[in-house]
């Protein structure tokens, strides 16, 4: 139980799990800037109004699966799926900003092939995603104390992990992103608060068979930056076509939005399951 007490990291699927949910981020959680840019009537950066955060659920053979798929990319356009950083190697890590903006270590590969691969494996992936986006600005208008997005975000996205755990009564652990001592801290009080006492929207047993919440960063310190942890790599890929479809005003879906829409929880009726947007 030591999870509960401190930011922990994961390094084994633990036997007792059936599912684990990967979750990574995309914009500005901070909404500080948004209130003072309201406070004195500025224009909003809309590249800083909008915050996405999102799941990906595995149980541990789609999991497994996972790996070898993304790890065999990274093996074909990569020697031993490696890369130097900062005169050491280290594990290729699928980040799509970098990927986007085809930055190192994605600059001198046959990029439109490993374009291909990649979003055929994302395409080929088995998974339940269930994702949140907040527009920071309706929420700092509507409400006179709102709420931080992240934890508001990943509270939304607990209930529904949980309902679909409940459902088929099985045990899941949530692995979040590292983003420093500090704020894992405070997210994690926040998650045992809610496993503790529930939410206005569900009791304490709601959340009864979560078994764990882990912090994670990308890359593995124990096998020296060789290793990284693939399903925070899956959520941040999928949750960049999600982010852009919502600060777009969810008016157009692009090709990489309709991949990534049939694999919402519930699918096809995912809106306020998969996909919540708020407010």
């Amino acid at each position: 139980m030591e999870w509960r007490n401190k930011p922990t990291l994961l390094e084994y699927w633990p036997d007792n799990v059936d599912f684990i949910l990967g979750l990574d981020e995309n914009g500005t959680s901070d909404i500080e800037y948004i209130k003072r840019c309201l406070a004195a009537n500025k224009e909003i950066d809309p590249l800083h109004r909008h915050f996405t955060l999102t799941g990906v659920v595995f149980n541990r053979v789609r999991y497994e699966k996972l790996k070898e798929d993304m790890n065999k990319i990274k093996f074909e356009y990569w020697e031993n799926g490696l890369y130097d950083h900062k005169g050491e190697k280290r594990r290729v890590c699928f980040h799509s900003r970098e990927i986007r903006n085809k930055s190192y270590p994605f600059n001198y590969i046959d990029y439109d092939n490993f374009i291909k691969d990649l979003t055929n494996m994302i395409k080929e992936t088995k998974t339940k995603v269930i994702s949140c986006s907040i527009d920071k600005k309706n929420h700092c208008q509507q409400y006179r104390y709102p709420i931080h997005p992240y934890p508001l975000s990943l509270g939304f996205i607990l209930e529904r992990f949980c309902y679909g755990l409940n459902k088929v009564d099985k045990k899941g652990i949530l692995i979040i992103e590292s983003r420093g001592y500090k704020e894992d801290s405070l997210l994690l009080k926040h998650i045992v608060n809610i496993l503790d006492h529930g939410t206005n929207q569900n009791p304490s047993s709601h959340f009864r068979n979560i078994e764990g919440v882990y912090f994670n960063p990308k890359w593995w310190p124990k096998d020296n930056n060789r290793s990284s942890f693939v399903i925070l790599e899956f959520a941040d890929l999928l949750s960049y076509p999600i982010h852009k479809y919502s600060r777009n005003g969810c008016m157009e879906k692009d090709q990489a939005f309709c991949e990534v829409e049939k694999k919402f929880f519930r699918y096809p009726d995912y809106v306020g399951w998969g996909f919540k947007r708020f407010p």
